[in-house]
């Protein structure tokens, strides 16, 4: 059995990391009943699906740096670095603080905020953008 803290760097690998999303790799790791907030925004199971898709059009890669990774029970909790390399050349990073609440060895609920450490205040939105 996979613990929730691999579980949670495998999605971030094979979700936000790869460069090509991949449909199935979602339906795998994330339930048809998911739901993130973040900084204020709602995103259902499509919600977060269309989530990846915007990120794909901007973002050329992706790499998450985990700094505090800690399960308890069904919860995982992460303090983690995001660094993006956008296809405009631009750059951004992210800081990351996120509750994961896991259910049957899939991810049901994200609560996270977000603050933009470097880049450009448009990018602000880079966690929940659609």
């Amino acid at each position: 059995m996979t613990s929730g803290k691999e579980l949670i760097v495998a999605l971030f690998r094979d979700l936000l990391e790869a460069p090509v999303l991949d449909l199935s790799l979602v339906e795998r790791y994330v339930s048809p009943d998911y739901v993130q907030m973040v900084d204020g925004a709602i995103l259902d199971y499509s919600g977060f699906i269309e989530h990846l898709k915007k990120q794909k059009e901007i973002v050329k890669s992706m790499k998450v740096e985990f700094l505090a990774l800690v399960q308890e029970g069904e919860i995982v909790f992460s303090n983690h670095v995001v660094k993006v390399e956008k296809k405009d050349g631009s750059y951004l990073e992210v800081k990351v603080i996120a509750q994961f609440t896991l259910f049957e060895n899939r991810l049901i609920r994200c609560d996270e905020l977000t603050r933009l450490l470097l880049g450009d205040k448009k990018d602000q939105d880079i966690g929940s953008r659609r």
